[in-house]
């Protein structure tokens, strides 16, 4: 990465601290301050209960609902069918809510949330699906992310400069060419409504309304992650491109508050430095052995579990960094250590046992009797002897090393390890969750908390080329509802058939197999089957309420393997319960 020259970077924050956050003319006549979310964490499927709050009318005005209406819009087809009591209106590939003047700002209430949805409703078709994107003020957006990003138990100038790091994340995606901007789920930023109980949330989100983080008159991209381990990542590590200043307002630093915050993830392994008979645990165990075993048979040893005991270990160190520099991401573990062998006396096989024949014309010759094999034998063990040169060995962390001593936090494979030696033992440290760039939620978090740093501190330590601009983003006005419209009864959803349980046999079960059914949803919703272990997966079917099923293998990362008589395929298992809890046995 090319870095502007320090000089450089100080003229550009002197310029920002003499215009004070004013308004920047210029880039608030382009910026869009309504952006389109796309609301997959929903995962809407065939039906979408809705309930207003406030007024709200469709696109064009045919139809308007006021306060308290409750709709349910279900898809036929590749038609969408809007539902109002025994009322029901083909709407068509797509329709769109819209909210309307009233006492009170409109919201909406999606499948039973609790968060209220702040803006208008497109719902489209696409993929046999309903897809629904809400088009929200980003103000708006803001009261329903920075709760959950981070939430009141933060404090507040940390929640501000979680405001304005998701504000400019937000608005920098705007005006995209697809057909929304951001998701509410986490591959952007968590949206899941604004909530009623966020206060100081509320407040950082009002106390920074408009300001932006811009460089090279442009949006940054205020990346942000939970923790970054104690280290901040470079953006061409994570995202790499050809453009030298994409990421040049941030860099590579040591992060002191994100390290010294209780609260920040951490695992950790410890390692006796003489283990001897009690062992280590089985699995680093197993994973040593087996990245030893050429030079264990280069002395003439097997490599066996159970002839390998680990005497001392001499050292233990995290080497190979992934990047150039100053980067503390190593790829390896390092382990020096004595260990002591021993052999099978004799190994457990059968071996035939067969009497001799009689000598052919003898008096009385008899058949030669057939083998008998000796029983299975219980392997022994010649004593353990020492080896007398110390074996070096290494593991590679990602995935073996953290995977045999359950230093895994991320699926990106980017903790940052860390040995201490501690007297009597190795302490294996893990930490960063998240990729690691820009502001660490858990750092804002200790910075504002225990040294009383103020919003713009924060984001000057983790954006340091970096400036603060207050932008001017309007509210479009709302449309007014025809009266004669609006007195028009508003009805309620009618209930929808619930479909007939697919039959499950369950005698002869696989071993390890056990019957469960599907619990922990409501009467009127669905539990999707899917073709792999995936959210991504596609979706062969959606399941209901008490639906038997057989499961065939359980994950531990929430996946259940399920069949019926009819299908089989993958769910989370979170949704399932046995027959035996479900009958109360």
């Amino acid at each position: 990465m090319q870095k502007r020259p320090v000089r450089a970077i100080l003229v550009f924050l002197v310029l920002f601290a003499l215009l004070g956050l004013s308004l920047c003319a210029n880039a608030s006549a382009q910026m869009q301050s309504t952006i389109r979310v796309y609301l997959r964490r929903l995962q809407v499927e065939d039906a979408l209960r809705i309930r207003i709050q406030g007024n709200y009318m469709l696109e064009g005005g045919s139809m308007s609902f006021s306060d308290g209406a409750e709709l349910t819009v279900v898809l036929r087809g590749e038609q969408l069918v809007l539902h109002t009591e025994n009322m029901a209106v083909v709407m068509g590939p797509s329709m769109k809510l819209v909210r309307a003047q009233g006492e009170t700002p409109g919201a909406l209430l999606l499948n039973g949330e609790s968060g209220l949805y702040e803006g208008d409703l497109l719902l489209t078709v696409e993929s046999g699906v309903i897809k629904p994107v809400l088009y929200i003020h980003i103000e708006d957006y803001l009261l329903g992310v920075v709760p959950y990003e981070m939430g009141d138990s933060f404090p507040l100038e940390a929640l501000k400069a979680q405001a304005v790091a998701a504000r400019t994340y937000a608005l920098r995606k705007s005006g995209s060419s697809g057909d929304y901007d951001v998701e509410d789920t986490t591959n952007d930023q968590a949206y899941r409504g604004r909530t009623t109980y966020s206060p100081l949330s509320e407040q950082a989100v009002r106390e920074t309304e408009g300001i932006c983080g811009v460089f090279n008159g442009a949006l940054a991209q205020c990346y942000y992650s939970a923790s970054n381990g104690g280290q901040t990542e470079l953006g061409q590590h994570v995202w790499p491109t050809s453009d030298p200043d994409a990421y040049a307002y941030m860099d590579m630093r040591d992060d002191p508050y994100d390290l010294e915050n209780p609260e920040s993830v951490v695992k950790r392994f410890t390692l006796s430095k003489k283990p001897g008979d009690e062992g280590i645990a089985p699995a680093l165990h197993s994973a040593l052995v087996l990245a030893m075993s050429e030079q264990l048979e280069a002395m003439g040893i097997e490599a066996d579990d159970h002839l390998v005991r680990f005497d001392e270990f001499l050292s233990v160190e995290a080497t190979t960094p992934k990047f150039e520099g100053a980067s503390r991401l190593m790829t390896e573990l390092q382990f020096t250590a004595k260990i002591s062998v021993r052999t099978y006396t004799y190994r457990d096989t059968a071996s035939p046992v067969v009497a001799a024949a009689p000598t052919p014309g003898a008096p009385d010759a008899t058949p030669a009797p057939t083998a008998t094999p000796v029983p299975t034998a219980t392997p022994a063990f010649s004593p353990y002897a020492a080896v007398d040169t110390p074996i070096t060995v290494t593991l590679p962390i990602f995935t073996a090393g953290e995977q045999a001593m359950g230093l895994s936090i991320n699926i990106s494979q980017n903790e940052l390890i860390t040995v201490y030696d501690i007297g009597t033992a190795f302490m294996i440290e893990s930490r960063r969750y998240g990729h690691g760039v820009g502001m660490s939620q858990r750092g804002a978090q200790q910075m504002a908390g225990v040294y009383g740093m103020t919003y713009d501190q924060i984001l000057s330590f983790y954006y340091p080329g970096m400036g603060l601009l207050r932008y001017d983003l309007p509210r479009s006005e709302l449309p007014v509802i025809d009266m004669g419209i609006m007195a028009t009864p508003q009805p309620t959803p009618s209930p929808t058939p619930r479909p007939t349980l697919m039959p499950v046999t369950a005698s002869d079960l696989p071993d390890g197999a056990y019957i469960a059914v599907v619990a922990n949803i409501d009467e009127d919703s669905s539990l999707n089957l899917r073709e792999s272990p995936s959210m991504s997966a596609e979706v062969l079917r959606r399941l209901y309420k008490d639906q038997r099923l057989i499961v065939l293998s359980t994950s531990a990362d929430g996946w259940s393997h399920v069949k019926t008589d009819v299908i089989e395929g993958y769910v989370r298992s979170e949704y399932l319960q046995t027959a035996e809890e479900e009958s109360g046995e």
